[in-house]
């Protein structure tokens, strides 16, 4: 049996609810003075190379997906960015912006209930499937509150719950295709581990490093960062991938919320048209965001032709 409803959640969806934007991060890292030493050296290195626009008034920020890009593709050629940011120095710079990252996410913390993403998963219904590419946990909180249970469409090693749940198997799916924040893997063994309701996900920021069950290796996040050169190759990734192009062939009508269709997401573009192309059922489109100009809108009339566009909010559009 088919799907009938797919919905596609972009950072425009967790926005008004407390999650962070990308745009905001460097601002963030200078404008709130902060002192730890991995954020100072970031910082550093980015005044090097941006000094002259961080001096105007307002300052000129570079956007962060730049600066990630940069990074990596001198890591990937195995480049020098120069004699002071030598191979090992650009390592240490990629740590320090996916230590940004995380310090980012644990800003929205306070903010994990949101009743607009209740509102939306009691709409939505159990026979949906949800794609997103945010880190943050607000529709899964809601899917969790609503349903007393969570599918991720993966198998873990350990899930983490301090709160009762119920198998439910009407719980519909949830993939996250670039990760989240409250899935930690094994470098070591590979062991996947999720950390489901708010009191296990607050135990990922204790000061004290989350460590692996079965060989004591420091667990690292599962986040696909925000650059060109993305890096899909953890399996359980891959195969979520492969699960959610499968799924997009069989679905009825995709709604899209808050996701812009950057180029930057080729990846995702690239498998959403191919996955609608082979589509029987022709699925409609339709997208909701509250751009007026139809920037966004003519993005998607160029990859998918006849769509249905409402220029709402998401909060809006679920009230």
């Amino acid at each position: 049996m088919g799907i009938r409803d797919t919905w596609f959640l972009g950072a425009g969806a967790s926005m008004r609810s407390g999650a962070p934007l990308t745009k905001q991060f460097i601002p963030w890292l200078y404008e709130e003075g902060q002192k730890e030493t991995r954020l100072c050296q970031l910082r550093l290195f980015i005044s090097d190379l941006f000094g002259s626009n961080l001096k105007l008034s307002p300052p000129l920020y570079p956007k962060f997906e730049q600066i990630l890009s940069f990074v990596d593709a001198a890591i990937s050629d195995g480049q020098f960015f120069s004699a002071k940011y030598d191979s090992k120095k650009l390592l240490e710079l990629r740590s320090d912006i996916n230590y940004l990252i995380w310090r980012m996410l644990e800003k929205s913390l306070p903010s994990l209930n949101s009743p607009t993403f209740t509102q939306f998963v009691k709409m939505a219904g159990p026979d949906s499937l949800f794609l997103t590419v945010n880190y943050d946990v607000l529709l899964d909180q809601s899917i969790l509150s609503e349903y007393k249970n969570i599918n991720y469409g993966m198998r873990f090693s350990r899930m983490y719950y301090q709160n009762q749940t119920t198998e439910n198997a009407q719980t519909p799916l949830l993939l996250k295709l670039h990760g989240s924040v409250n899935w930690l893997y094994c470098p070591t063994c590979e062991s996947l581990y999720c950390y489901a309701d708010e009191p296990s996900i607050r135990r990922i920021f204790d000061p004290e490093p989350v460590i692996c069950a079965y060989d004591q290796t420091y667990l690292r996040g599962v986040l696909i960062s925000p650059t060109w050169q993305k890096d899909y190759k953890l399996a359980p990734i891959n195969l979520m991938w492969i699960k959610a192009s499968k799924l997009l062939r069989d679905t009825e009508r995709i709604t899209f919320i808050g996701y812009s269709l950057s180029d930057i997401d080729m990846k995702i573009l690239y498998m959403l048209k191919r996955s609608t192309f082979n589509n029987v059922k022709q699925p409609r489109i339709r997208v909701i965001d509250p751009e007026p100009t139809g920037k966004i809108a003519k993005r998607y009339q160029r990859i998918f032709g006849d769509i249905e566009y409402h220029c709402l909010s998401f909060e809006e559009f679920v009230s």
